[in-house]
């Protein structure tokens, strides 16, 4: 990994947590909640080590529940996200296998890979997220609810955000 490898994921890190923090967390949006900051472990290059990812991850959240006093939700959301990064990227890893220096991003793998990735990343984090939130399943439909509202509202904003930021498509 070179400087501007590092500097791009640093520059996308802080700015996808500051729009969290600063305009998302305020949004009036009544039983939905965006959350776009999973975006960041899910964007990070395909060979970062488990453990950083981990500890990235860790750290995003600890930092997202400060600034919206997220009592760990965001934290503990976050790191389950980072763990099962790993898995999620063998599951739809490309024929020929990754190479060092691929990004799990629009440009690279194009539209459908990257739409079923953030579909099961953004899934897991967000089911993760609310069920912690409750901590019960006796609201299971409303929970579930929220969760798929959510979902929906997270995922168009990410992908309008991909799109805005893409090179070229793959397909």
């Amino acid at each position: 990994m070179n400087n501007k490898f590092i500097l791009t994921n640093i520059i996308r890190f802080s700015v996808l947590m500051a729009l969290q923090v600063l305009l998302l967390n305020e949004l009036p949006l009544g039983r939905a909640y965006i959350m776009i900051y999973p975006l960041a472990i899910l964007l990070l290059p395909v060979f970062t080590p488990r453990l950083a990812v981990l500890v990235l991850a860790f750290l995003t959240g600890l930092i997202i529940d400060m600034f919206s006093n997220g009592g760990g939700l965001h934290t503990a959301s976050l790191t389950l996200i980072g763990y099962g990064r790993s898995y999620i990227l063998d599951t739809f890893q490309p024929r020929s296998g990754w190479d060092k220096l691929d990004v799990p991003n629009l440009s690279q793998q194009g539209v459908t890979w990257f739409f079923y990735y953030t579909l099961i990343g953004f899934s897991i984090h967000h089911l993760a997220y609310f069920f912690l939130e409750v901590f019960s399943f006796a609201n299971f439909f409303p929970t579930i609810f929220k969760t798929l509202i959510s979902l929906f509202g997270t995922l168009l904003l990410v992908w309008m955000i991909s799109l805005f930021f893409m090179k070229d498509i793959k397909e």
